[in-house]
């Protein structure tokens, strides 16, 4: 076998083409799949990022609600109408609700104690953003009739999208219930009427102002 010994530009270029065939070798089977990798993950790390922000935002704006909700809260306000006034509190009610994308009312016994009547109804609704909640709540609180809304509970769609002001990506539900105050003086009808025992019995008289 004959050997040859390789001039200086021969050895220079085999030397440049292992280099090459090594650079090839790592990317192809080390570089790409590692940057494909990385790639993937960046664009899975978005939307979570995003989601976190928009939770962030909800329960923000959920609290601050909830706080302004109890702010107002308090003593009933509103004109003492005589029993039986709950054809005027729905029409009211149904006004506040204009902007509800949907709703469930239920209703339970209004009842007697001294000459206030107490009338409890459960609401069930929801909207398309924290701002028509906001607006709902508030003309519900304002209401002219005597009454307190409590026992607030809201939650909001986990659904993603764009969330400028105060508009939340998805809905919001809310529960909350608002209790109505009526006087039997000057009641024409007591129908109905449902008395809690110390006031059948003449133990107790309540009155409110």
């Amino acid at each position: 076998m004959l050997k040859r010994k390789f001039t200086v530009r021969e050895t220079v270029l085999l030397l440049f083409m292992s280099i090459l065939f090594l650079g090839i070798f790592y990317y192809l089977l080390v570089a790409s799949p590692v940057n494909e990798e990385i790639s993937k993950c960046s664009s899975q790390q978005v939307p979570v990022e995003d989601d976190i922000s928009t939770e962030l935002i909800k329960a923000s704006r959920k609290k601050k609600m909830l706080d302004e909700m109890e702010q107002s809260a308090g003593e009933p306000q509103g004109e003492l109408k005589p029993y039986n006034n709950l054809n005027d509190e729905m029409r009211e009610l149904y006004q506040a609700l204009e902007e509800a994308e949907s709703y469930n009312i239920s209703f339970s016994e209004a009842r007697a104690s001294g000459t206030i009547v107490r009338r409890d109804i459960s609401i069930a609704f929801q909207a398309g953003s924290y701002e028509q909640v906001r607006t709902i709540l508030r003309n519900m609180a304002n209401s002219q009739f005597r009454c307190i809304v409590k026992d607030m509970d809201i939650s909001a769609s986990s659904g993603r999208g764009e969330s400028r002001g105060m508009a939340s990506a998805g809905a919001v539900s809310v529960s909350v219930m608002i209790t109505y105050y009526e006087t039997t003086v000057g009641a024409s009808d007591t129908n109905g009427l449902v008395y809690d025992k110390d006031t059948a019995s003449g133990d107790s008289e309540e009155t409110m102002e």
